[in-house]
């Protein structure tokens, strides 16, 4: 599928590896002999790269919470991480918690607790604790995650190089540390995607049967449900979009073969629907009554800002412009353009600036689409472009000139992408300067948590609020403890609780006024809190708050303990 048509083998042929006329020219070409060996090199750079780049802060402290601790979402992970053992491990329903929002506890169905990475972590986290393992989750997902684009574009074209490059494309995207950086594990783990279209080409190849296929398209449809619910709609829904695009521009002679793919497809959606079923099933009848509507879209801003995507587009571009007669060229290409317009949302926005509705803005006001997230569809446009940047670099050329100006814009594309860190917002990125990087005091636990000070203050299973500008601090707090104290209050998610994670009464004493306080004071009878936990470094101005009120605290292990009887 690189130089010609004619070259790609059926099912059940014996596949041959197409060899690109002229990149023999290259002075970088690969000389590793076997694509096993090329993938561990690969895996082994792309981990280098990130970790030089992004994580070593993850490497020197890995039981530190390093990421966002201004934000609620990091920490909700890794009490997820911990969570999930936890309840399989105590036959407890998974899907709904008493151990937060207490004492009514909170309905898990439709939040993003990425069970699937949860329970394949679960040796860490019992040995090493639900912080570690959590950080070993963002170290791991942009190198692997750009190993399998490499995998699939290495099965592709047959060049390594190109390969390479391909994977740092996709696992290095703006899209991909920009999630990292802000800790959104559901969004990071990102592999499973380009390890379909693997599948497909292993299938097209010859090298896995139909049973084969479809067990194993199956499984990794129904782990994508397990780690990102709409990821796995966007996933379904983009492989019926593919596949009718690849109907179309195929050779009459070929669409038997694109529709036995797309039979094949669609049974192992239907086995991974089953797989989901548990999970579906229940969330289906603990559905919410309201969900907040998407919000975020692609700005169009963000076609020319990385300057690298914008580089990659001109790659995309230029490929149509001299292989638009390969029908892969026109499916990549039409995919993308499709991709990138329904990534733009209901509304066309640039910058600040809102440039009215789309064409197709009622798309998003369906029931199955209304809720998702259309800038988040940025993440298939990545892997399209990873694959058009390795078939580019991988296309036969015999002039030497247009051979390196082809791999200088190609490279130039990649190290800016490696070179990006999203702009500081929210909380959102990794640290800019990494290697200067050291442990701050507020990123610690305090010890009334990591060394167990806690048993000798508060009982077991007893109710307690946690305040502190660290975000989702409780949940943090409660997963390091193993789920030894319950927690009123928590953030899961921005439809179904604060973003303080404090309850509404809590909260309200930011402004104490007498109703704030007569309200707080029903809230802790009627819920039985038993006491209020400040983390000391952010303790103003809860301690003038709650010394007005006649409560009185007790330092301890970097937190004031607040009894409420």
């Amino acid at each position: 599928m690189t130089a010609s048509e004619a070259e790609k083998p059926g099912p059940g042929r014996t596949a041959t590896v197409p060899r690109i006329a002229g990149a023999g020219q290259l002075a970088m070409r690969a000389r590793v002999p076997r694509p096993a060996l090329q993938g561990l090199l690969a895996l082994g750079a792309y981990l280098a790269v990130f970790i030089i780049g992004f994580a070593f802060p993850l490497i020197r402290h890995p039981g530190l919470p390093w990421i966002g601790q201004g934000e609620v979402d990091p920490n909700f992970y890794v009490w997820s991480w911990r969570w999930w053992p936890y309840a399989i491990l105590h036959g407890l329903n998974p899907l709904y918690s008493g151990q937060i929002g207490a004492p009514v506890g909170n309905d898990l169905a439709w939040t993003t607790t990425t069970p699937a990475v949860a329970v394949i972590l679960t040796p860490v986290t019992a040995v090493f604790g639900p912080i570690a393992s959590f950080n070993l989750t963002l170290l791991l997902a942009a190198p692997v995650s750009a190993w399998a684009a490499f995998v699939a574009a290495r099965r592709l074209t047959g060049r390594f190089w190109a390969s390479l490059m391909a994977g740092a494309v996709y696992g290095f995207s703006p899209y991909e540390i920009g999630h990292t950086g802000a800790g959104q594990a559901n969004l990071i783990v990102i592999m499973l995607l380009p390890l379909m279209v693997y599948l497909a080409l292993l299938w097209r190849d010859g090298k896995l049967g139909r049973l084969a296929f479809v067990g194993l398209m199956a499984v990794a449809l129904a782990a994508e449900f397990y780690i990102s619910d709409e990821a796995f709609a966007e996933v379904v829904a983009l492989w019926a979009v593919g596949l009718l695009i690849g109907f179309a521009v195929a050779r009459p002679a070929d669409r038997r073969v694109v529709a036995r793919l797309a039979g094949l497809v669609g049974l192992a959606v239907v086995v991974a629907i089953v797989l989901a079923s548990p999970y579906l099933v229940y969330a289906l009848r603990h559905q919410p009554a309201n969900f907040t509507k998407s919000a975020y879209v692609l700005n169009l801003k963000g076609l020319v800002d990385p300057p690298s995507v914008t580089l990659l587009l001109v790659i995309a571009l230029a490929l149509a412009v001299v292989a638009w007669s390969s029908r892969l060229t026109r499916l990549l290409v039409v995919g993308l353009v499709l991709i990138v317009a329904l990534a733009l949302g209901p509304d066309l926005v640039a910058g600040t600036r809102r440039l009215g509705s789309v064409p197709w803005a009622p798309l998003w006001s369906l029931p199955f689409a209304r809720n998702a997230e259309p800038a988040r569809l940025m993440l298939f446009g990545y892997l399209v472009l990873a694959i058009i940047l390795a078939l580019w670099l991988a296309r036969p050329v015999t002039n030497r000139l247009l051979l390196t100006l082809r791999w200088i814009l190609g490279l130039a594309a990649v190290a800016g992408i490696l070179a990006y860190i999203p702009a500081a917002s929210r909380g959102s990125v990794l640290p800019a300067n990494v290697a200067a990087a050291a442990a701050r005091p507020t990123d610690a636990l305090p010890s009334f948590i990591s060394d167990g000070l806690y048993r000798d203050y508060l009982r077991p299973g007893e109710i307690v609020v946690v305040v502190s500008e660290r975000g989702n601090a409780g949940m943090l707090f409660q997963a390091d403890a193993n789920f030894y104290f319950r927690i009123a209050g928590g953030f899961i998610n921005v439809t179904l609780s604060n973003r303080t994670a404090l309850p509404t009464p809590v909260q309200n004493l930011m402004d104490p006024t007498r109703a704030a306080q007569r309200q707080f004071r029903a809230y802790v009878r009627q819920a039985g809190v038993g006491a209020i936990l400040v983390e000391q470094n952010w303790a103003s101005p809860w301690m003038q708050i709650f010394s007005r009120m006649g409560l009185h605290g007790t330092p301890v292990g970097g937190m004031i303990i607040y009894r409420t009887a």
